[in-house]
């Protein structure tokens, strides 16, 4: 069995540090201190297929966050990497959503993730690395490549998916878990592969493809043995009824 990350006791202020920051994911720290993140990914860890054995491999996390998934995979006995951007400037939204500087809350959050990866790294005692890079400009020669490239709800904001799909091709010698939020609108029109176009969502969404569509696009991307693993429902604290979304498995080729 993989050795678990050992959870460290509750540290003088930790329960201050997690109300003091904005959390996307929900992590139980220590007993007693949960982050209120917006998404609480615990009840469908299993939806997912990851390898529940992963001692000896190596794992890029992109789109970490604040680091759900980073610590999830180093749980299972992994060498973890976790991937996402640095500063305000690397978020790929449309111009008139696009940050000018790091001042306001909304402009700094990039910034926060990482501080709070840093939180809950300190908490768990864990050794998963965040690296501050674009998927954009992830290549081999800076990063690696990984045994399993996970990426979680990234896709979607990005005006090139397909170019982001093309990037982690080259830095997946195992194996790709994709999860993406699907278009429950257009799923049911039988063989088409299309998407909604959402660039001027106050989400940054770009992009809502079919799961048919998402499978085309990873296979474009340069992955091969692609295929759907699951589609479920991910609730959003924020609203009713959830989030549809689409597990997609593949094997990359680098």
């Amino acid at each position: 069995m993989a050795p678990e990350i050992e959870q460290r006791a509750e540290p003088e202020g930790m329960a201050r540090e997690v109300e003091a920051m904005p959390w996307y994911h929900t992590i139980e720290l220590a007993p007693g201190v949960v982050t209120p993140g917006l998404f609480d990914h615990r009840p469908y860890v299993e939806r997912y297929g990851l390898p529940a054995e992963l001692s000896g491999k190596t794992a890029l996390d992109v789109g970490a966050q604040d680091g759900f998934w980073s610590f999830e995979l180093e749980r299972r006995g992994a060498r973890v990497t976790g991937l996402d951007v640095g500063n305000p400037q690397e978020l790929d939204w449309p111009p008139r959503l696009r940050p000018r500087g790091v001042r306001g809350e909304t402009a700094g959050f990039p910034l926060a993730e990482r501080r709070a990866f840093e939180i809950a790294k300190r908490a768990l005692g864990s050794s998963a690395e965040r690296v501050s890079l674009s998927v954009y400009d992830a290549t081999p020669e800076r990063l690696g490549t990984f045994d399993l490239v996970f990426c979680g709800s990234v896709l979607m904001h990005l005006r090139d998916p397909l170019l982001a799909l093309e990037r982690l091709a080259a830095l997946c010698s195992g194996r790709l878990v994709l999860a993406e939020e699907y278009s429950r609108r257009l799923e049911w029109l039988p063989m088409a592969k299309l998407a909604e176009f959402k660039g001027e969502s106050p989400w940054m969404t770009w992009w809502i493809p079919t799961s048919r569509a998402w499978i085309s696009m990873v296979r474009c991307g340069g992955f091969e043995e692609v295929r759907r693993h699951a589609r479920f429902t991910l609730r959003f604290r924020a609203q009713r009824g959830g989030v549809p979304h689409v597990v997609v498995h593949a094997r990359g080729t680098a």
